[in-house]
């Protein structure tokens, strides 16, 4: 299992190895261990939405890597990411300013529903959303993620509308009886989400060709132009520590879609990871989907 990094570049910490970091000898380590140090952290530039490289160092402190790396040889389980003692490093602050309207993004149906050769659900068939099954995100082609149980079912239908209920991109997929949290992406070369517009998007399973009631889930989705620069690799590091900063600052700016897919992509990097993973489960946990937020990502 990969550690976690005591200290990045420059001083600042950072939850990623660094392999390029020197050591100095025994003597030298004595007697700088006499001396009572203080972390300085490197200011860089204001990354997007007001929060800098500065501002994401003092976030990750040192308590917190404390108490990772006492946690380290632990068996993750929800209970722990939701201890009085977890500082998480990802929070969702969703942007009151930008509301998608008054329901909730529907395309769910009962969860007792399912394919009619299939045991129960355990948990059922869930779409990876806060409460309101609604989200915003800044890019042109969201990815969307959506835990599928133990199932029968070879497939499953993945469907896009505008709003005007126009169908805007649809494609099957197979789901090879996963148990598992997948994604789904829309095609780099077409179908771009426009700035001010609301989607619905839904999964369904592909059950025998007879049953009409099948399970599905989904939301809505709208996206929203960003005003400040993006974050680059430049200032940050690690391809690693750039999913980092994007899942922060995203969410802080409320973006549900881009903060869960920068989070999705580390804990598939660094499956074995503590800290990404105690911050998955918390953020899964604090939005009312503790039933999945253990399971395995596809």
């Amino acid at each position: 299992m990969r550690r976690w990094g005591r200290q990045g570049r420059q001083g600042r910490y950072s939850p990623f190895p660094n392999n390029k970091q020197q050591t100095t000898n025994n003597k030298q380590q004595t007697t700088n261990n006499k001396q009572q140090t203080t972390m300085k952290f490197k200011t860089l530039k204001p990354m997007m939405l007001g929060l800098s490289i500065l501002s994401l160092s003092i976030a990750i402190n040192s308590d917190l890597f404390t108490q990772v790396q006492a946690q380290s040889e632990l068996t993750l389980t929800a209970a722990e990411s939701t201890s009085t003692e977890f500082t998480p490093i990802v929070n969702f602050k969703p942007d009151s300013n930008e509301e998608l309207d008054g329901s909730k993004g529907g395309a769910s149906r009962p969860t007792d529903i399912k394919c009619s050769s299939d045991e129960t659900y355990h948990p059922p068939m869930t779409s990876l959303l806060p409460a309101s099954k609604q989200g915003l995100t800044v890019t042109t082609h969201p990815t969307f993620w959506v835990y599928i149980p133990q199932t029968s079912a070879p497939q499953a239908h993945f469907t896009l509308k505008d709003e005007n209920n126009r169908g805007v991109y649809q494609t099957r997929f197979p789901i090879n009886k996963t148990g598992r949290i997948v994604s789904i992406s829309l095609p780099k070369d077409e179908f771009p989400l426009e700035v001010g517009k609301t989607y619905r998007w839904s999964v369904a399973l592909i059950c025998q060709p007879t049953q009409t009631d099948i399970p599905i889930v989904g939301g809505k989705v709208k996206r929203v132009e960003l005003n400040s620069a993006p974050i680059t690799a430049q200032n940050i590091g690690t391809s690693s520590e750039l999913l980092l900063a994007e899942a922060v600052s995203y969410g802080k700016a409320g973006y549900w879609y881009d903060m869960l897919n920068s989070l999705a992509q580390l804990r598939q990097t660094h499956p074995n990871n503590n800290v990404i993973t105690t911050n998955w489960v918390h953020l899964l946990n604090s939005e009312g989907l503790e039933k999945i937020a253990t399971k395995p990502l596809f």
